[in-house]
């Protein structure tokens, strides 16, 4: 059983690195994440990543092809616009209850999260190539998990942060075309609407950012 759960905590973290890396870039849209190089580079026994990989293809992050192992989801302007038009629907929402059910504890929570977001750097300049920050990657995330947090419908929360996940991973896809975006001014108006209860505006402002983000995507494609 020990030996179970240690392989288990093993996998929780490939996963979670796996996670990070996919979303920061490091492995293009499509490419191949040979089993085998992967536990060797994470010092980890074949089977740990297998199963890390099972999970990321779960997630719908990676493709698990029986003939071709695991290799990194590819980008669709048809998928992308299903995400787009799935988060409208359900993280509109949920945005609209966290608000309605919010208290000052929660907008607090909001407040923080916003700072954190701004005092950190998002770019970083890697071999003449701009991609972005895992520290930012998982602050960003915390900060728009914050906004709907105090909505009581947990179905509902957890489609959203699939769907939030999904989006993020097309979202980073842009990072070459989106470096001039003024995304914490973004940021900061959405912190705003919502610690001033206005939940139009927040809505509104929420739908024009993830819908600026998709425009972007493929505004050269």
């Amino acid at each position: 059983m020990a030996r179970r759960n240690g392989s288990s905590t093993l996998s929780e973290n490939v996963t979670k690195i796996l996670w990070a890396d996919i979303m920061a870039g490091k492995y293009e849209p499509g490419s191949l994440l040979t089993v085998s190089e992967l536990a060797k580079s994470f010092t980890v026994s074949v089977a740990v990543v297998r199963e890390a990989l099972t999970r990321l293809a779960s997630q719908g992050l990676v493709l698990q092809n029986p003939n071709h192992g695991f290799s990194v989801k590819n980008v669709s302007e048809v998928e992308l616009n299903n995400i787009i038009e799935a988060r409208l629907i359900n993280e509109s929402k949920a945005l609209r209850l966290s608000i309605a059910h919010g208290d000052l504890t929660w907008e607090a929570d909001v407040i923080a999260a916003y700072h954190k977001l701004s005092q950190t750097i998002e770019y970083e300049d890697e071999n003449e190539k701009l991609t972005i920050r895992k520290e930012w990657l998982e602050i960003h995330r915390q900060f728009h998990y914050q906004l709907i947090a105090a909505c009581p419908n947990t179905i509902l929360l957890d489609i959203c942060r699939r769907l939030w996940d999904l989006s993020e991973f097309y979202r980073n896809y842009s990072v070459p075309q989106q470096s001039a975006r003024n995304g914490l001014a973004e940021h900061k108006a959405l912190s705003d609407a919502v610690h001033s209860r206005d939940t139009n505006r927040a809505v509104e402002l929420f739908r024009e950012h993830i819908q600026l983000t998709a425009d972007i995507i493929f505004d050269n494609r």
